[in-house]
């Protein structure tokens, strides 16, 4: 049996390299064959070593089966990133004026599910006759305490108005705390008419009048913790009187130019819109029986 010497000899897996031989078996990195080999192999790089297992992906949650969307998939958002244009057959979806995306119009037509927009002047008339409403409320309800208020402030309004320098008159102290009586009963007197009525069927008294009513743009149903949320955004603002007015005024007027649903401020954060009743009822009849 013939026996290597220990050296370096041409690779036989690779006849353009040399390895070294160390009597058992070739040992170290190779070098090229036109190379002078040093005096001892470099020592191989160790294997790295194997990635851990990966855990399985966690299953997805996918939203429950909804007859409205029909047997497609959700509704998408295409979110606006830069550098990206408006995708053919698409609506914007506006928030405070600004495109922060697109929805397309046969997404639209899943959401709305037949139903009709209502008109921003049908829901401005059943805003007003809401309002008289409110008026004849606090008037029975609140007027006690409305005339309290006045009795303390009117002697100080004409007292100001024969003032040579009206800043000089001091508004007495209790009126703050009567305004603030007046105002949580005010408020309260609103979130009865409106919230409850909502949650029932949709309509306060005006929208009634006017055949229009609040629904979900999801598919679930309003709930009272969205419609306390819309109230909050309609409501609360007044509480910055006369300021949280111009914010009122603003959210009323909102749903004139929003896309694509006609929604107001206070529509936005619950998901809701306004719809015409006749729409809805139609949708109803088409609906197969269970």
């Amino acid at each position: 049996m013939t026996t290597i010497e220990p050296g370096w000899y041409a690779d036989p897996a690779d006849p353009a390299t040399q390895r070294y031989w160390d009597g058992a078996g070739w040992i170290g990195k190779p070098v090229p064959a036109g190379e002078e080999p040093p005096a001892e192999p470099e020592p191989v790089d160790p294997e790295p070593e194997p990635l851990p297992q990966s855990t399985p992906d966690a299953p997805v949650q996918t939203l429950p089966a909804d007859p409205r969307f029909g047997d497609g998939p959700p509704p998408k958002i295409i979110q606006r990133t830069p550098g990206t244009v408006q995708p053919p057959d698409t609506v914007p979806i506006r928030s405070l004026g600004v495109t922060i995306g697109w929805i397309t119009r046969h997404d639209v037509d899943r959401i709305l599910g037949g139903r009709l927009l209502a008109h921003p002047g049908q829901r401005f008339v059943a805003r007003l006759v809401d309002l008289v409403c409110l008026l004849v409320l606090n008037a029975v309800v609140n007027g006690y305490f409305i005339y309290q208020f006045m009795q303390t402030v009117w002697p100080y309004v004409l007292e100001a108005a024969a003032a040579d320098d009206p800043a000089d008159v001091q508004m007495p102290a209790r009126a703050s705390d009567q305004w603030w009586v007046v105002l949580l009963i005010a408020l309260g007197l609103w979130f009865a008419y409106e919230v409850p009525a909502t949650l029932n069927s949709g309509q306060t008294l005006g929208k009634r009048l006017m055949g229009i009513k609040v629904v979900s743009l999801a598919p679930v149903g309003l709930g009272w913790g969205r419609l306390l949320l819309r109230w909050s955004y309609a409501a609360l603002p007044l509480i910055c009187f006369p300021f949280g007015a111009i914010l009122w005024f603003l959210d009323g007027i909102w749903c004139v130019r929003d896309q694509p649903f006609r929604q107001c401020l206070h529509d936005k954060s619950p998901g809701t819109a306004v719809v015409e009743v006749r729409s809805t009822e139609t949708q109803g009849e088409k609906e197969p029986s269970a």
